[in-house]
């Protein structure tokens, strides 16, 4: 009798498909947000970079 992958490995391809469904989300939310970067020469450490972050996050108008 040949055993299969699954069978020794334990696996079953749930767990890929379920691995590739993540991946695919992730890519997804990383196309669908407008990611810019800030610009280089205003950042000269940790602080600078994230005051730059702040700078460019969307806004929220509370109406």
């Amino acid at each position: 009798m040949a055993l299969s992958y699954n069978q020794i490995a334990g696996q079953s391809v749930e767990r890929l498909a379920a691995l590739s469904d993540g991946i695919f989300a992730v890519a997804m939310t990383l196309l669908v947000l407008d990611l810019r970067l800030p610009a280089g020469r205003a950042i000269r450490n940790e602080h600078d970079l994230w005051r730059a972050l702040v700078v460019l996050s969307p806004r929220r108008s509370y109406r």
